[in-house]
């Protein structure tokens, strides 16, 4: 008898984090040919749960992943389909933070970033033939390499992004333990749906002068920042002058 693997569709989420704000600002700070249309995050969205790193390779249904951070995807595309289990897979994500490859200590703003995780995730924690976009691995380079990036790249080295967030299982990843996400009915309704929750026909932004009220729901739960000397600012308008 011949046996055949199941096959699991396997989908990356792109977000940004800036809420929409690079693409109107970019150009102006970092210049017309270094502009960035979003700051993308990014997960891996596999048997009904959502994987990303942060503090550690976390993982956890959709939907709770949405509703705690206050963000949506901006877009979902297919990776295509992998013969890996969902235990193979998340003992290969146990691994890399057993190794430090993804720890919850290694996450590198420039070089090791959530994008970095779901680009090696999928083709080796996956085993896909694809990866998730080529542009979005590039937008760090493409900062770096504006006159502003230049300036402020050895501040972003010193930068260590955490979230305030409940996590899952970047404190058990040394145990190696099995994490069971507790959901609500209407998340565990939700998680074979991951991009159920993105309006069919999403409302246009109102036009404002005011922008007092302008945020990033995802940047602003960041507990750690470059400096609390607002004097760096200064310096570096100083310098574009």
């Amino acid at each position: 008898i011949r046996r055949t693997s199941k096959m699991t569709e396997v989908h990356v989420a792109i977000y940004d984090l800036s809420n929409g704000m690079a693409k109107g600002l970019s150009a102006q700070f970092l210049g017309p040919q270094h502009a960035i249309d979003i700051i993308p995050h990014t997960a891996i969205v596999a048997f009904g749960k959502e994987y990303f790193f942060g503090q550690g390779i976390e993982w956890c249904h959709p939907q709770e992943f949405r509703m705690t951070r206050g963000i949506h995807p901006i877009d979902i595309q297919s990776l295509g389909h992998t013969s890996c289990s969902q235990s193979e897979f998340e003992a290969w994500c146990r691994m890399q933070g057993q190794n430090g490859r993804f720890s919850a200590t290694s996450y590198d703003l420039l070089s090791r970033n959530c994008n970095n995780f779901t680009e090696e995730a999928a083709r080796e924690g996956l085993r896909l033939g694809r990866g998730i976009p080529s542009w979005i691995l590039e937008v760090p380079q493409r900062f770096l390499s504006s006159p502003l990036g230049t300036m402020v790249r050895p501040m972003l080295e010193q930068m260590q992004l955490t979230n305030s967030a409940p996590t899952n299982v970047s404190h058990q990843m040394n145990d190696a333990q099995s994490y069971t996400p507790s959901a609500t009915p209407a998340v565990a309704a939700a998680a074979a749906n991951p991009w159920a929750d993105i309006p069919e026909n999403p409302p246009a932004p109102k036009e404002s002068n005011d922008t007092s009220s302008a945020g990033t729901p995802f940047l602003d739960k960041q507990t750690a920042l470059l400096s609390t000397d607002t004097g760096v600012v200064k310096i570096c308008l100083d310098r574009l002058n």
